[in-house]
């Protein structure tokens, strides 16, 4: 390098501030302050701030419903039963086992009662299929019972009770009219499902016969479920009662074969014991047997006497 070329460089004093220096020097790093709160606690601090207000309202009006008297039931008339015909009030008070009255100590709180429990304890109630227990404020609860539906009659112990399709024997209400068959054979079921199966059966019997039997004029007395897959019900009309096997289905179709065939079976003059109408296009006439003629009483001579004509 010649030093006429040495002449030509500026030197760094020279520079001004729109001309760029040839020479690159390492910036000096600019330190960057942080917060000291990171953004995640920030948030939580925000958080609590606005959520301790509405947890101490919260606290106080759960202490409040908890405590005041104003929830509190006392009598027998903040209890409401709808929907009972046959269980009584007073049952329904008696499954609920509430401590109510005038005694010191005395009532309950609504927001206290387990209305899952009591719930089971009124449908303990055999009468009751089910139980709805609402809390109504201040001072109400509300039990809404539905009963169950009683099928047919049966024969308990000597007495006549009912029995509903899931085979829940039931005790008959005073001042109460039903009119069902009465049905045997439950005793034969072999556990409950067996059971609820053919009281199924007696259902669907009853279901399909329910218009045509009285519009025939014959009336179903009693039903005979000892056998499964043959179900016997015993028809009446007027002085005639007849045994019908009506087997497990078709009952509709083969009580109109009974109907059709019947007239027949009349003009024969013979008292019919059983019909079966389990085989398809025939049925099996079983005629009564005939009754003995009562033997005639021997007459005997009194004693120390003679017999006269």
């Amino acid at each position: 390098m010649s030093a006429s070329e040495d002449d030509n460089i500026p030197l760094p004093g020279e520079l001004t501030t729109e001309e760029e220096s040839p020479y690159l020097r390492r910036q000096k790093a600019v330190s960057v302050r942080r917060g000291r709160i990171s953004r995640r606690l920030r948030w939580i601090l925000w958080g609590v701030a606005l959520l301790a207000p509405v947890g101490l309202v919260g606290y106080g009006l759960a202490t409040f419903a908890l405590t005041s008297s104003c929830f509190v039931l006392y009598s027998a008339d903040d209890v409401v039963v709808t929907g009972n015909r046959f269980v009584s009030r007073e049952e329904v008070l008696n499954a609920l086992r509430l401590p109510l009255g005038t005694k010191p100590g005395a009532g309950v709180n609504v927001f206290r009662l387990p209305l899952e429990e009591k719930r089971r304890l009124v449908e303990s109630i055999p009468w009751v299929q089910s139980a709805a227990l609402t809390r109504v404020f201040p001072h109400r609860l509300v039990v809404q019972v539905t009963e169950r539906s009683p099928v047919a009659f049966v024969n308990r112990e000597g007495r006549v009770g009912l029995v509903d399709a899931e085979g829940m024997v039931l005790e008959k209400p005073e001042n109460s009219a039903f009119d069902f068959p009465v049905l045997t054979g439950l005793e034969a079921a072999q556990g409950t499902d067996d059971r609820r199966a053919r009281l199924a059966l007696y259902t669907e019997f009853m279901t399909q016969l329910g218009e045509e039997s009285p519009r025939s004029g014959w009336m179903i007395s009693e039903v005979d479920l000892r056998d499964g897959d043959d179900l016997k019900a015993l028809l009446v009309q007027g002085r005639e009662t007849i045994e019908v096997h009506f087997g497990h289905e078709e009952f509709l179709e083969r009580f109109r074969s009974f109907l059709a065939l019947f007239p027949e079976l009349r003009k024969s003059n013979e008292k019919l014991d059983s019909v079966d109408l389990r085989y398809r296009n025939q049925i099996v006439v079983n005629p009564q047997a005939p009754t003995a003629a009562p033997a005639p009483a021997e007459q005997s001579a009194p004693p120390g006497g003679e017999m006269k004509d």
